[in-house]
């Protein structure tokens, strides 16, 4: 797991509140289409400003980071912010969320194992039925990009490690020629990106 001291650094420097508006989008002309009434939603890499106090939810909603600068900055409201990792052993209960939405979350786990235990921890947490969404960078299909701190796969790589993990793929759309600015060292990045929804089936 990385170190969550780039990131903090990164929050110390740039406090202002954020997130990518692309996510909004996605969340709202994708995610709610398919899963309009979500009861408990859990949202990975939350940052210092969670998207669901732009996208207004009739939900319980718990933001997480492994940044404390992060949530220390995060403001007051409904929205439960808290301090953990996808990699905790001691994760959330079993089937306690509806919704489970990846900010960019992901691509900040590096290694084989890590990885295993995030997707184990969000199959486990998801109620039967329940979706697992989430917007990923991936490598461009005429090249390769190598970003320090980020896992960046190909499209194909990330969709077979979703599969492996027991999900089903309701939803996939790549988008080419999009850029983000990378928190640990505020430069911006340019590759394509994936946009998916997977289903825990009963």
């Amino acid at each position: 797991m990385n170190s969550s001291l780039p990131f903090d650094r990164f929050y110390r420097e740039h406090s202002e509140k954020q997130f990518s508006s692309s996510l909004k989008q996605f969340f709202q002309s994708v995610v709610l289409q398919r899963l309009p009434d979500p009861q408990n939603v859990l949202e990975l890499g939350c940052g210092n400003y969670s998207l669901f106090e732009e996208c207004k939810l009739n939900a319980k909603i718990t933001a997480i980071d492994f940044s404390p600068v992060a949530i220390d900055q995060a403001p007051k409201s409904n929205i439960i912010y808290q301090m953990r990792s996808i990699t905790d052993e001691i994760f959330f209960s079993e089937g306690e969320f509806d919704l489970i939405f990846d900010s960019h979350c992901m691509n900040c786990l590096v290694e084989h194992w890590d990885r295993e235990r995030a997707f184990n921890n969000i199959f486990k947490t998801l109620k039967n039925d329940g979706i697992f969404a989430g917007e990923f960078m991936v490598q461009p299909i005429n090249g390769k990009v190598e970003v320090p701190l980020k896992m960046i796969k190909t499209a194909r790589e990330l969709e077979e490690e979703i599969l492996s993990h027991k999900f089903k793929i309701i939803y996939f759309m790549i988008s080419k020629d999009s850029s983000f600015v990378d928190e640990a060292n505020g430069e911006k990045i340019f590759c394509d990106v994936l946009r998916v929804m997977a289903k825990k089936e009963s």
